[in-house]
Parts: C-alpha cells; structure tokens; sequence
C-alpha cells in the first residue's frame, strides 16, 4: 500500500491493486484486512511502534508527561512531514464516503488513542495531571489538537509550521490537564 500511495493518492488506490501487489489470495487478504481503511490502519501502527515503544521506555523511566508527549507530538510531525501521502491516507481513512467521522473501537489495545490512554493513565496515577477526566477523553482531546494541525498543514503546507503546531498543541495540552 505504501508504494501504491507513493504513486497516488488514497482515494485512487485500490484494494485490487494491494492485493495484486501483496502477491496474497483474495480470501486471505479480506479476512486480515476487511477495507482499505484496515490496510492504512494496519501501516500507520507499524509506522507508530518505534515512537510508541520509546515512549512507553521513557514512561517505564519515570520521564516527565511534558518530554513525553512533546515528543509524540514531534514524532507524529516529523513522520507526517517525510511521508505526506501515507499521512494523508491515515487522516482521510477516519472518515467514511460521506465525510463522516468513523467510529473505530476506543477499546482496541492496538490503537494509537489507546495508546495515549495507557500514558495518561500512568501520569494521573503518578499524580502528575489532573484525574477528573478520563484517560481515554485526554487521548482524544489530544490527538484532535495534533489532527487540527496536520488538516492545515495538508491543506495549504505553506501557511502551517507542522513542527510548531506539534510543540504548542502539547504546550497548550498539557497547559490545560495539570493539577
């Protein structure tokens, strides 16, 4: 899917071009990836784990939420800016044909928001940002102020400093949950 995006965008990629390319049968890729959103999904947390696993190391370390999420943020920016097409794929899959928000499952312990629930989680239980929200709804205030940026900055890269979107949507995150 990756050099398919690398060609065209995601509207025009097609599952049977994927599938063609994967060298998979049909039943055996339908039954791993049921949509083209599966697929973006699927690349976009392989593209994840190495930011997600230094930052589970630095929350295991003790590291400050701050240093953490700036540099989810950072990484989230950095990616985005080096792999535009992918980026956008990821962002366009979240919604359905009509435009409409899709709804993943907010339980799924493979997804980058439960990801981020497990890093808030951890810093309310060190007492490091407030409780009286729950971890799952910090993750999705969050990654919406990361998607806000990234929507600007596919619409018009000129006007949109992606890396300083990052840093002041976590400045002002972290603004906005501390005790």
């Amino acid at each position: 899917m990756e050099s398919i995006l690398n060609q065209s965008s995601f509207e025009a990629a097609t599952v049977d071009a994927v599938i063609e390319r994967s060298g998979v049968a049909r039943g055996t890729f339908y039954y791993n990836f049921p949509s083209k959103n599966a697929v973006i999904h699927a690349l976009a947390r392989r593209a994840a784990q190495p930011m997600i696993l230094t930052a589970r190391d630095r929350l295991s370390n003790k590291a400050p939420l701050s240093e953490i999420l700036t540099d989810i943020a950072g990484g989230i920016a950095d990616w985005n800016q080096q792999h535009p097409k992918l980026g956008r794929a990821v962002l366009s899959s979240i919604y359905d044909d009509r435009g409409v928000p899709v709804s993943p499952d907010p339980n799924n312990p493979g997804s980058f928001r439960s990801f981020l629930a497990e890093v808030f989680h951890e810093s309310q239980q060190r007492g490091e940002i407030r409780q009286d929200i729950p971890a799952m709804n910090l993750s999705l205030m969050f990654i919406g102020m990361i998607y806000q940026g990234l929507f600007g900055w596919f619409m018009r890269p000129e006007a949109v400093d992606l890396t300083v979107w990052a840093q002041q949507s976590a400045s002002l995150f972290l603004e906005g949950v501390k005790l």
